[in-house]
């Protein structure tokens, strides 16, 4: 079979994929997973942009969100399916965040990557956290302008 032909086999990608998930549980652990999102949430609470929104989210109860996005990261790098939740409901309710926010959020994000994984596994880390970023801001944007627009249409003066 030629090289162009094998991506377009479907016994290949999904064979391609299982390969790919069972070497990531050798690479990545849930306890590298633990250490990134310690590390990463322990420079977040000390940012001086993005410090005072998790505050006002979550305050001092780090535990449990920690938890919770151990189990989002596990989702997303091993495809364990712990994660439970909705991560886009809860950025839509949180104050208006704006494309600084995810900058800053990415930027300390393959920091603490760079300092905590090697460079394969980083760059995948970094790779599906770009993609989140990407989707979120978006979605935020469009939520955003949408109720823009209907508070505008219900500020309009009425026809009598």
């Amino acid at each position: 079979m030629r090289k162009n032909e094998e991506s377009h086999c479907p016994a290949q990608k999904m064979y391609s994929i299982l390969i790919f998930r069972v070497s990531m549980h050798h690479i990545v652990t849930e306890a590298a997973i633990s250490e990134l999102v310690d590390s990463f949430y322990g420079k977040i609470r000390d940012d001086q942009l993005l410090g005072p929104i998790f505050f006002d989210a979550i305050g001092d109860n780090w535990g449990p969100h920690l938890a919770k996005m151990k189990t989002f990261w596990s989702s997303v790098i091993l495809a364990s399916r712990t994660y439970k939740g909705n991560p886009m409901m809860v950025h839509l309710q949180l104050p208006r965040l704006r494309r600084v926010h995810f900058e800053r959020w990415l930027h300390l994000w393959r920091e603490t990557v760079a300092e905590v994984c090697s460079e394969d596994v980083g760059g995948l880390f970094v790779e599906k956290a770009e993609m989140i970023g990407q989707r979120f801001l978006y979605a935020i944007s469009m939520y955003h302008q949408s109720i823009a627009r209907e508070e505008a249409v219900d500020a309009a003066p009425r026809a009598v």
